[in-house]
């Protein structure tokens, strides 16, 4: 209903702003945003000529670990992923700009399965690169490669089978 029951909030932001909690460096370059589970930040960025996904501490913002997606390429004339990574329970699931996706452990980083939207499935990503983040839905995790094969794919979300292919 676009009512706050909250009370005592700033009318404006202090001349300087609001205090810098801390900042985190080294998480590359994209359009990435972030998904705050449990005691960690996870995102996405290029660095280099590769794509990665980045862990975060919550509490300080240093680097918990970082995992390869893929190549790095602009798409649209804007490089880095778009994809805001998706957690379930103790996986995360997280598409590159390329098409690369990639489920891992949210603990460590560590690589459970990988598939490639373009070469498994035949997607045809458009202009902007792949720019969506995985949708989970009960045991399934739904995309859209696109290309000729079909739009929306749907993948067993524990061991990357594919389920169906529209």
């Amino acid at each position: 209903d676009g009512i706050s029951p909250d009370k005592g909030l700033l009318k404006s932001w202090p001349p300087d702003g609001p205090p810098v909690v801390w900042k985190a460096e080294g998480v590359g370059s994209g359009f990435s945003s972030v998904a705050v589970v449990g005691d960690k930040v996870l995102t996405m960025g290029d660095i280099g000529a590769r794509c990665y996904i980045i862990a975060v501490s919550r509490k300080d913002g240093s680097k918990l670990w970082d995992a390869k997606v893929g190549k790095s390429e602009g798409g649209g004339g804007y490089p880095g992923p778009r994809c805001t990574p998706t957690v379930d329970g103790d996986r995360l699931y997280a598409l590159g700009q390329l098409g690369d996706l990639v489920c891992l452990n949210t603990s460590d980083g560590k690589e459970i399965w990988r598939k490639s939207l373009s070469s498994d499935f035949g997607g045809q990503r458009g202009g902007w690169g792949y720019a969506e983040s995985p949708l989970i839905d009960g045991d399934r995790l739904i995309c859209t490669p696109g290309g000729k094969k079909g739009t929306m794919l749907a993948l067993n979300k524990t061991t990357g089978e594919t389920l169906w292919q529209s």
